[in-house]
């Protein structure tokens, strides 16, 4: 199953974890009462068999997703002091999967490796260097400079409720530029999040490496998420990661109001388990008990630029996708109306 095919009415209940909420017959009333996209028809020998587009999912996801809709716009910041805990990944899984329960998102890539800008979009092909034309530096830092309008940068996706500014070269020239405005980590705050209103949740994908970027993520957002690797390495650098991040909150007198660490890349030995139950004892109020294995699937997921749910949506690694997406969005939807 790819995009290219689009989705037939078993792809449709596996994607949206269907178990005992609804069926094939139930899917195909929907159908018929206008409540979800009109599927086009494939013959199949001498049958007919419905096909939805992927442009299609997103509406389908209204009416049988497994993820509420919010009451209130939310800004989720994905940052860790490690490279290599599936940040990224996370970010990406959790922005397509609100996208494909009906949830309009938006990510901002901050990351000038760019991974999370090469998930959410295809490559172009290129068989000869004639062909090849560098892509033109036109990002966030053209939009906050007022040298570009959002609408002029935003690059939408396959799915009309996901899009993305993506990450350019200049990201690292914004990054300067910040440290010489009077408000420097609030200038997301006051100048980028007025134009993302239309959007019911905001993502930002990090650099592992402190930087303006990270700080003005920071402040901007009420929500921090920090994937961490149930790997030696991470379990070394969490500690004072998570401290630069706590001093940085304290400065600024910061208030999330959700911090989750997810642990990831968890394998079946003991050092993996015994970092996982670790992270557990440290942060109990933090740290999510469902968990991120270690497994090629996701890779395969990323390498077609879709979720596990739409890649291989069977596979063990879709369960701890499901579960770990559902608790994080249990956490943050449990913070709504707390200031009304």
């Amino acid at each position: 199953m790819n995009i290219k095919t689009g989705y037939a009415p078993k792809d449709i209940l596996n994607i949206f974890r269907a178990g005992d909420r609804f069926t094939r017959i139930t899917l195909f009333n929907a159908e018929n009462q206008g409540q979800i996209p009109k599927a086009s028809r494939v013959k199949k020998g001498h049958l007919q068999t419905r096909n939805w587009s992927s442009e299609q999912l997103p509406q389908i996801g209204q009416r049988f997703g497994f993820l509420k809709r919010p009451k209130e716009q939310h800004i989720v910041c994905f940052h860790t002091g490690k490279g290599g805990v599936l940040k990224s990944t996370m970010a990406f899984s959790f922005a397509r999967t609100l996208a494909l329960n009906g949830i309009k998102v938006v990510i901002v890539g901050l990351d000038i490796q760019i991974s999370i800008t090469n998930y959410a979009l295809p490559k172009k092909e290129i068989g000869s260097l004639e062909e090849y034309s560098p892509a033109k530096p036109t990002g966030l830092a053209e939009i906050l400079s007022k040298r570009a309008k959002l609408e002029d940068v935003v690059q939408k996706t396959d799915l009309p409720t996901l899009d993305i500014i993506p990450e350019t070269t200049s990201l690292g020239l914004l990054e300067r530029q910040l440290r010489t405005e009077k408000r420097q980590e609030y200038f997301f705050q006051d100048n980028l999040l007025p134009l993302l209103k239309g959007y019911e949740v905001v993502i930002f994908d990090n650099s592992p490496n402190w930087n303006a970027l990270v700080e003005n993520s920071l402040t901007a957002s009420n929500h921090f998420v920090s994937p961490i690797a149930c790997e030696l390495g991470c379990f070394e650098a969490l500690v004072p990661n998570m401290e630069t991040v706590a001093d940085f909150a304290r400065a600024m007198k910061l208030e999330w109001d959700s911090i989750t660490m997810i642990p990831t890349l968890r394998e079946k030995n003991r050092l993996s388990e015994q970092i996982y139950g670790a992270y557990i004892s440290q942060y109990p109020d933090r740290v999510l008990t469902s968990s991120i294995r270690r497994a090629i699937a996701g890779q395969e997921a990323l390498m077609e630029r879709l979720t596990v749910f739409e890649a291989d949506p069977l596979s063990d690694l879709a369960n701890d996708y499901y579960d770990v997406i559902s608790s994080l969005w249990s956490r943050v939807l449990a913070t709504e109306g707390i200031y009304v």
